[in-house]
């Protein structure tokens, strides 16, 4: 899979737009989850997803062969995050269009579930967020969660499941 991969990069750096879309569907559910579980808002993360994809073209000639790609692009989605976290603290941003929203009640089944889902996974800090949506929904491995966030591969394994077992009990609770 690795040599994939690197086959893959040389093409991008080739400009292969071929090469580009397969990069981008093995790796996008990823991308958006590292930097939705930093930022929260739906509109800002497919914003940041365009960056981070723009920033690995720009920057594609400096990956390292010997480097995980998928840590390497995690990293950039993390750090253009973190950045426009940290730029947004300092702006006070009300849409009153999404406050309408969320009074409407939705008939979709889907919807309602998607909702009850991300409202239990506010209830996480978004360093464990991150790691159950990179686990959960990118089927990352603990290892590659590991590098892709900084952490210890024990504290990573130890984060995951009391956040599951955390999500477990609020969920049991929803439903009494």
């Amino acid at each position: 899979m690795q040599d994939d991969i690197l086959k893959l990069i040389e093409k991008l750096k080739n400009k292969d737009n071929e090469a580009f879309e397969i990069i981008y569907y093995q790796t996008h559910k990823m991308v958006f989850s590292i930097i939705y579980s930093i930022v929260k808002d739906d509109l800002d993360a497919e914003d940041l997803m365009q960056d981070t994809y723009i920033k690995m073209i720009e920057n594609i000639n400096s990956f390292k062969a010997g480097r995980n790609f998928k840590t390497w692009l995690g990293t950039i989605a993390r750090n253009l995050a973190i950045d426009h976290y940290r730029r947004s603290q300092r702006v006070l941003n009300i849409d009153l269009q999404e406050e309408e929203q969320v009074y409407l009640e939705s008939t979709n089944e889907n919807l309602d579930l998607k909702a009850e889902a991300l409202e239990l996974l506010e209830t996480l800090s978004s360093d464990e967020q991150l790691i159950v949506l990179l686990r959960v929904v990118d089927e990352l491995t603990f290892r590659e969660i590991s590098e892709i966030t900084n952490r210890p591969l024990g504290t990573v394994i130890w984060s995951y499941n009391q956040s599951i077992n955390k999500l477990s009990k609020l969920y049991k609770e929803v439903l009494k």
